[in-house]
């Protein structure tokens, strides 16, 4: 019997796991999921893409601004950017958001127009498969 060393060893055992091996399974079709953060306005619960919103923070505090629509809570410095900050309770249902513990602004940014929006709560992320997508926008009876 002769002595191998530990390094052919090796190589031996390396030749018979691999023509053992089934490999690792290989995806076929790689599905992005649809990636949502769940916030209310008005006790209505809804969904904005991640890729929009930069951040979720407390309220923060405004300046307001002389002239602006009544929805338009002010302008506020959020980490050294001035921003206005929207009510979107005030802008889609015509009645002022009550700030609570549960308050939050949404921090987007869409097509280069950057905003802080005023929501009554987030709930946090949420991942959805492809099929479960349904649009119903613009949809109209009749």
């Amino acid at each position: 019997m002769s002595i191998i060393s530990p390094f052919e060893l090796l190589i031996k055992l390396d030749a018979r796991w691999r023509s053992n091996s089934s490999g690792l399974p290989v995806a076929t079709e790689v599905v992005d999921d649809w990636i949502g953060i769940g916030f209310a306005i008005n006790e209505t619960p809804l969904l904005a893409k991640m890729d929009d919103v930069n951040e979720i923070l407390p309220p923060a505090e405004t300046i307001r601004v002389p002239g602006v629509t009544h929805w338009v809570k002010g302008l506020a410095n959020i980490r050294g950017s001035l921003m206005p900050v929207l009510d979107m309770n005030d802008f889609l249902y015509g009645k002022q958001t009550k700030i609570r513990k549960e308050s939050r602004i949404l921090v987007i940014n869409k097509l280069g127009v950057v905003a802080a929006l005023l929501v009554d709560e987030v709930y946090g992320l949420r991942r959805f498969k492809p099929e479960e997508h349904q649009q119903n926008l613009g949809q109209e009876a009749g």
